[in-house]
């Protein structure tokens, strides 16, 4: 039997994964204590199991099974391997280890100011996250990241880690390298007080800088300046001449503030304007706007993007400029409808024609599934999905 522990979009993966080439009957889940059965921002898998007919059951029955693979994939409970009949028993970690062992992966890359992070695929041991490594992904962290950024992106390399080794790790025992105690860091669940975060006091700029980008999550939080939510921030050319957190100026947009070396530029939560800007093919508002959001792939409570915004309006400049900016063309909202199946709506109803081939130039899957299964294709007449992709030929 193959096990698939954990919560949201990678354990989901995972799952669908495991359909792929094991029936339903030969798979079991263990949810995480607080999964609610219903999809959010992130995918249930209690909801998935229950949508493709795979048991659930307890850890304590994964340990009396015999002749399983157990995958921990963002799982909340404490796994003792030497409970299992089986070595089979493996993890995804958001993070480089031996760096950043235990919680908050997301954050301490940024804030410690890293230029590139890791997911690892590592064997389950006694310690926390302290397994030999089977494989790992490094990958490249670009400065406009914040921590919502960080974590879609380990999402994205596990996905790729998952499917690569997936029918090794449930075959049999694969090869893997201990981990090394040089460059080893550990971080609890108390290392963050989330009730306490705020930016003032201001050490020096970068590091208020690397604090926004480290705890802006929508989801979850935006820090905030006298009570109005920050959504990122820069370094002025600027030294600073007044005591750290001393407002130098402030706009409708943003404020500038002291800190021990250089003077910050805290740019206001503004996602709200910049979406109807995309909407409107506003490109100069949308420029203008560009760092009053958290960063190109920041989303309203829909999943929404400013992408998806002006491919479905048909805004060629506005979604030019945000791919050219980073954006990405793949980031789905949150029933997995991507940007190229809303541009598909604008180039049908003849308020764009270039915007949906802008995308799939830059990249976009055409044979993307949204989280209900279906395609590009699956909401198209067999004409209407043959224009398209003579249009992409010519």
């Amino acid at each position: 039997m193959i096990i698939i522990a954990g919560k949201n979009n990678i354990a989901v993966h995972g799952l669908e994964l495991a359909l792929k080439h094991f029936p339903a009957q030969a798979l079991a889940v263990v949810c995480n204590r607080n999964d609610s059965g219903v999809d959010t921002w992130q995918r249930s898998l209690r909801a998935a199991a229950e949508r493709y007919g795979v048991q659930e059951i307890s850890l304590d029955d994964a340990y009396k099974t015999t002749r399983c693979a157990f995958l921990s994939l963002e799982f909340d409970q404490l796994v003792v391997p030497s409970r299992f009949s089986t070595p089979n028993v493996f993890n995804i970690h958001f993070s480089q280890l031996p760096a950043y062992k235990g919680m908050f992966t997301s954050v301490w890359p940024l804030l410690h100011g890293k230029q590139e992070a890791g997911v690892t695929l590592h064997y389950v041991e006694a310690g926390i996250d302290t397994g030999d490594v089977v494989a790992q992904k490094v990958f490249t962290v670009p400065q406009w990241w914040t921590c919502r950024d960080l974590y879609f992106a380990f999402n994205q390399q596990a996905g790729q880690l998952l499917e690569h080794w997936f029918l090794q790790l449930v075959s049999g025992p694969v090869d893997a390298q201990a981990q090394a105690a040089e460059g080893s860091s550990y971080f609890s669940k108390n290392a963050i007080n989330y009730a306490e975060l705020g930016i003032a006091p201001v050490g020096t700029a970068w590091e208020c800088v690397n604090k926004i980008r480290a705890f802006s999550f929508r989801e979850y939080q935006l820090l905030k300046w006298q009570g109005t939510p920050v959504a990122s921030a820069s370094i002025l050319a600027s030294k600073s001449t007044r005591k750290p957190g001393t407002v130098v100026q402030q706009t409708d947009d943003y404020v500038d503030i002291a800190s021990i070396d250089f003077d910050v530029r805290l740019f206001f939560d503004r996602l709200p304007a910049m979406l109807e800007a995309c909407e409107r093919g506003d490109l100069e508002t949308v420029i203008r706007l560009e760092r009053n959001i958290a960063g190109y792939d920041d989303a309203n409570e829909k999943g929404w993007t400013p992408l998806i915004v002006a491919s479905y309006a048909g805004a060629y400049e506005v979604v030019s400029w945000l791919l050219k900016k980073g954006a990405s063309p793949h980031r789905a909202n949150h029933k997995g409808t991507t940007p190229l199946m809303y541009a598909k709506d604008a180039y049908l109803s003849g308020r764009c024609h270039k915007t949906f081939i802008l995308l799939h130039q830059s990249g976009a899957d055409l044979y993307a599934s949204d989280y209900s299964g279906k395609q590009l294709s699956d909401y198209l007449t067999e004409a209407q999905f043959a224009e398209l992709m003579t249009q992409l030929k010519n």
